[in-house]
């Protein structure tokens, strides 16, 4: 799962979370269940969003890495930079 690596043990749990809210889904639409199917849909969700914001943090990650990598084959000191904003 492409996350940061200190998101990657919540991912796996999130991503566990909801296979098993699905599967749970599948069982009360199969049993006729709708109103207990759709809440469990609703988890699933939350589930896909939560995991969403991680997939999100590490792809605005990537960039950051690159656009430093950019500037330091540039030969922009990024950290000079950084320090005279903090003055």
């Amino acid at each position: 799962m492409n996350v940061l690596e200190q998101d990657r043990e919540l991912a796996e749990k999130i991503w566990g979370c909801g296979c098993l809210y699905l599967d749970y889904a599948r069982v009360a639409w199969v049993n006729g269940q709708l109103d207990e199917a759709n809440r469990w849909v609703e988890e699933y969700r939350r589930c896909r969003r939560e995991l969403d914001e991680l997939l999100r943090r590490k792809r605005e990650h990537d960039q950051l890495a690159e656009l430093i990598a950019t500037l330091q084959e540039r030969g922009i000191n990024i950290t000079a930079i950084i320090g005279k904003g903090n003055e």
